[in-house]
């Protein structure tokens, strides 16, 4: 049994707990309030010098980083998510790396210029918002092609790049992202969240959310009434 530092709100707190259900695996989560700074005390940093999650600790072993946490749960309980061959595993971590890298770089424009930056009271960055959705249309029509060539993103199994990329993809509601042009991203989409190991996952993510947005709405209520 491992110990999982995040929380609820997090796509990539998420993406772990999705490989770790999948997987069967126990785990102790543990809440970080990154608004409390609990995410920068010298324990946590302990943990993760970068003071971010997720990260976990195993003994006295520790890890941080969302993909090489999942990668690495799957090669210790030698699960087929992340196979010992090399070009099946090539072509996960190359789905895996565009996702995080190019796609979910996009959403992340679009979730802070959209949410975060209330919840941290600074300026909207226009010019950022309007990269992160130029570039969201840019690389989606990509995975939808990828997907009407096979059932999952690398192939016709389930594999950690099919997790990595519906972690990803979660905030796309929140943050007003439409997908109803990806035909293919749509379906495959909804398949995975059928699952028990996703339902859970995600009924915390949505109580999260929407406290969230109860406290921006409520925010924004006082403002307009001073």
């Amino acid at each position: 049994m491992f110990t999982l530092y995040g929380m609820d709100l997090s796509n990539n707190v998420s993406k772990v707990k999705f490989a770790a259900n999948i997987m069967n695996l126990k785990y102790d989560f543990k809440q970080v309030n990154l608004m409390a700074g609990e995410n920068k005390t010298p324990e946590f940093l302990a943990i993760n010098p970068v003071g971010r999650i997720p990260a976990i600790r195993e003994g006295d072993f520790t890890l941080f980083e969302s993909n090489a946490i999942i990668k690495y749960l799957a090669d210790s309980n030698n699960s087929p998510l992340y196979p010992r061959d090399p070009k099946k595993r090539a072509l996960i971590d190359q789905w895996i790396d565009f996702s995080s890298i190019h796609v979910q770089a996009a959403l992340n424009r679009i979730f802070f210029n959209r949410i975060i930056y209330k919840m941290m009271n600074v300026p909207k960055d226009e010019n950022s918002l309007a990269e992160g959705i130029k570039f969201v249309a840019q690389f989606l029509p990509i995975i939808d092609k990828q997907l009407a060539q096979s059932r999952y993103l690398a192939g016709n199994e389930l594999t950690l790049a099919d997790i990595d990329l519906l972690a990803i993809l979660e905030p796309c509601e929140a943050v007003s992202v439409d997908l109803s042009a990806y035909s293919k991203i749509v379906a495959w989409r909804k398949g995975l969240q059928q699952n028990a190991w996703y339902q859970t996952v995600r009924k915390d993510a949505d109580a999260a959310m929407q406290k969230v947005m109860a406290q921006l709405a409520n925010a924004g209520a006082g403002a307009g009434a001073r």
